[in-house]
């Protein structure tokens, strides 16, 4: 009897046991993982970036790159919610800007984060990309260094086309001079190229420099061919009274920056 007994209680304790699991939802949900991210460019030269004539320190300069992740919901439910970038200067401690990137398919995450900053506030910038799901879990995160830096690089000149000897005439004699003007941070960037010249007894003309152009004769007194070609032009003016000898023309151009070209010079004999 005292057997059948202890077998009933046995038997009613895990009855109840059983039930009372049953009653408890147990979640085991996991977070996002984040698979691959990626920043491009991971390096801005703010040099490059042009807002006036001038390339002051104090320019407001938008900058602007491009943020992918793949997202992975190891839970196979589709409850990825939100994949966020920010980017932040780290030495302020500031966040510059937080964007939510957009779902292009199941797993991909894209977006066009951008920023304002003062040229002058160059340095290296952090990118912060992360998921959230819907249960509030948060995945694993990756960072990245974004490159923002000064590399303003001078303008060149070459291909210079002028005669080396000019007779004088009983009327004025023009002469058509062109140079090449090239930059690496884009031709826009080059803001003058002009020349100066020397008389015989090696003093500066009066009216140095003369400024050349690449405006397709728009000045009128160039007699450029084309506009916006590189090849900048001026024509010189030698009236039959010009003092013989040989001068000296040294040219050059200035970008945004300030930075000047390597110089060019020649001699030009006037018999």
């Amino acid at each position: 009897m005292r057997k059948i007994l202890a077998f009933l209680i046995i038997m009613l304790f895990y009855s109840c046991e059983r039930e009372n699991l049953n009653v408890i939802d147990i979640n085991f949900a996991n977070p996002p993982i984040i698979k691959f991210a990626k920043i491009e460019p991971n390096e801005i030269n703010l040099d490059t970036i042009l807002v006036g004539a001038e390339k002051n320190p104090e320019d407001t300069l938008k900058i602007k790159f491009k943020a992918t992740a793949i997202v992975y919901d190891k839970d196979g439910q589709g409850d990825i919610d939100e994949t966020f970038c920010y980017a932040i200067n780290p030495l302020r401690g500031i966040t510059l800007v937080q964007i939510k990137l957009n779902k292009i398919n199941d797993s991909t995450f894209y977006g066009e984060p951008e920023f304002k900053i003062k040229r002058k506030e160059s340095g290296i910038y952090q990118v912060r990309i992360f998921s959230i799901d819907k249960n509030n879990f948060t995945s694993n995160e990756f960072y990245f260094n974004l490159n923002l830096y000064r590399g303003n690089r001078p303008p060149i000149i070459s291909d210079l086309n002028a005669p080396d000897t000019v007779i004088l005439q009983t009327q004025t004699v023009l002469i058509k001079i062109t140079v090449k003007a090239t930059d690496l941070d884009g031709d826009n960037d080059i803001k003058a190229v002009y020349f100066s010249s020397f008389k015989p007894d090696g003093s500066p003309s009066s009216g140095n420099p003369f400024q050349m152009y690449d405006d397709g004769n728009a000045s009128g007194i160039s007699g450029d061919e084309r506009a916006g070609d590189g090849i900048y032009s001026i024509i010189i003016q030698l009236p039959p009274n010009t003092q013989k000898g040989t001068y000296r023309f040294e040219f050059q151009a200035i970008d945004k920056a300030g930075a000047v070209s390597n110089t060019i010079t020649h001699f030009l004999s006037v018999i």
